[in-house]
């Protein structure tokens, strides 16, 4: 799993995972067009649903927080 979000990550910038702890958001690597495109890519590949209330800064700051964020939603739904 957590090779196909750096696969999605990737596709929509390399320097997205140039430094899996990089703040993406501080560094302007990673704006709200790129988080809608994110969200829509990781929804498709993983048959999950992020919530609005999800798609805040913290849950998107990093590329391991990303990761995180994908986890989460796969180990809570049952």
């Amino acid at each position: 799993m957590e090779k196909q979000i750096i696969e999605i990550l990737s596709d929509i910038s390399m320097e997205l995972i140039e430094d899996m702890d990089r703040d993406l958001l501080a560094s302007d690597i990673l704006d709200s067009f790129d988080i809608v495109k994110l969200v829509v890519a990781l929804e498709e590949a993983f048959d999950i649903v992020i919530d609005a209330d999800l798609i805040v800064p913290e849950n998107f700051q990093t590329a391991n927080t990303i990761i995180a964020l994908v986890k989460s939603i796969i180990d809570n739904r049952i």
